[in-house]
C-alpha cells in the first residue's frame, strides 16, 4: 500500500512540472519580442507577432489592415475617408486624447506619429512605434508596416503588382495627355489654397510616383521640403500645370472656382481640370492607392 502512494504521488508530480513546463513555455511564446529601429534611431523591443494593434495615427491603420493585422482601436479619422471606413466596423474608435479608451482596448502595441503629443502616455499601456511621417515615401511605409507584422512577402507581392500595373497604366495615360504635360493638385482648406508634391496624398502617390507624371518646375521647389505648401489664389496661374486635379469635399465647388483668375488658366480653359472627391484621396495605403488609381486613370483617359 505504501508503494503504491509513493508511485501517486510520483505521478501527480510528474504531471505537475509538465502543466509548469507547458505554462512557462506559452508565457514565452506571449511575450517574444524583437527589436524594431524607430526614425528617431532608437530601438524598441515590439511583440514578435503583435495581436492586438492600436493605430492612433491614421495613416497607418488601412496599411496594417491590408496586411491582415487585428487592430482593437483606430483614430477617428479614419471615419472621413469613404474608401477605408468600412474597413474599420467593430474596432473601438478614439480621438486624438483619448488615452484612457486606447488603453481599455489592451493593445500590445500602439502605432503613433512623432507629433502626437501623448506618446509617453502610451508608452506606459504598450511598447509604441512613432513613425515621423514625413520621411518615408508610401512605399517605404508599407514595407516599414510589413516588418512590423512580420508580413514582408505579403508587403513585397502587392509593391510588385501595384508597380506593373501602374507602370501600364502611366504609359497609357502619358500616350493620351502627352509625355512632357505637367500636372498640379489644387486643393482648398478652410478657405486657403494649397498645392501637394509627390508623397503627401491627394493622388501626388499615383499622379508623380506611379504614373511617372510631371508636376511642373515651380510646383517642385515649392513642395520640396514639407511637400506641400499654402499658394496666394492671385498666383495659381503660376502654378498650373497643362492639367489640373481640384479637390472639393461634398458637392459644393472650392471658391477660388468662381474667380476670373481660375477661368483664365489654360487649363481651366482646354478643359483639362480633373475633379476629385477631397475626403477619398486623403491617405496613401494599398485600398486607397487603389481606388485612386482607378479613378485618376480613368479620368485621365477620359479628358
Amino acid at each position: 500500500m505504501k508503494k503504491l502512494w509513493l508511485v501517486l504521488i510520483a505521478c501527480v508530480l510528474v504531471l505537475a512540472a509538465c502543466g509548469n513546463g507547458s505554462d512557462s513555455n506559452s508565457d514565452k511564446n506571449k511575450k517574444e519580442t524583437k527589436s524594431y529601429t524607430l526614425d528617431s534611431g532608437k530601438k524598441v523591443e515590439i511583440p514578435k507577432n503583435p495581436e492586438r494593434i492600436a493605430s492612433v495615427a491614421p495613416t497607418y491603420a488601412p496599411g496594417l489592415k491590408y496586411l491582415g493585422a487585428n487592430l482593437v482601436a483606430v483614430s477617428d479619422q479614419v471615419e472621413q475617408s469613404d474608401v477605408i471606413k468600412d474597413k474599420f466596423k467593430g474596432v473601438e474608435k478614439v480621438g486624438e486624447n483619448d488615452v484612457e479608451k486606447v488603453a481599455k482596448t489592451k493593445p500590445d502595441l500602439i502605432i503613433a506619429y512623432s507629433t502626437d503629443k501623448n506618446i509617453k502616455k502610451y508608452k506606459k499601456i504598450a511598447p509604441t512605434v512613432v513613425f515621423d511621417y514625413g520621411k518615408h515615401d508610401y512605399l517605404d511605409q508599407q514595407q516599414e508596416l510589413a516588418k512590423i507584422v512580420g508580413k514582408e512577402k505579403e508587403q513585397q507581392k502587392w509593391e510588385k503588382e501595384w508597380k506593373a500595373k501602374t507602370k501600364k497604366d502611366g504609359e497609357q495615360i502619358q500616350n493620351k495627355i502627352g509625355k512632357d504635360s505637367t500636372v498640379t493638385i489644387f486643393d482648398e482648406f478652410d478657405k486657403k489654397l494649397y498645392t501637394y508634391g509627390e508623397n503627401w496624398g491627394r493622388g501626388g502617390e499615383v499622379l508623380y510616383q506611379a504614373f511617372g507624371l510631371k508636376m511642373p518646375d515651380k510646383v517642385k521647389s515649392l513642395t520640396e521640403k514639407e511637400g506641400w505648401a499654402e499658394i496666394k489664389q492671385e498666383k495659381m496661374a503660376d502654378y498650373a500645370g497643362d492639367y489640373i486635379v481640384s479637390t472639393s469635399q461634398g458637392k459644393a465647388e472650392p471658391s477660388y472656382q468662381s474667380t476670373d483668375l481660375w477661368k483664365n488658366i489654360p487649363a481651366v480653359k482646354n478643359d483639362q481640370v480633373i475633379k476629385i472627391n477631397a475626403t477619398s484621396y486623403w491617405y496613401n495605403d494599398p485600398y486607397t492607392l487603389e481606388f485612386m488609381r482607378k479613378d485618376l486613370k480613368e479620368k485621365l483617359l477620359n479628358q
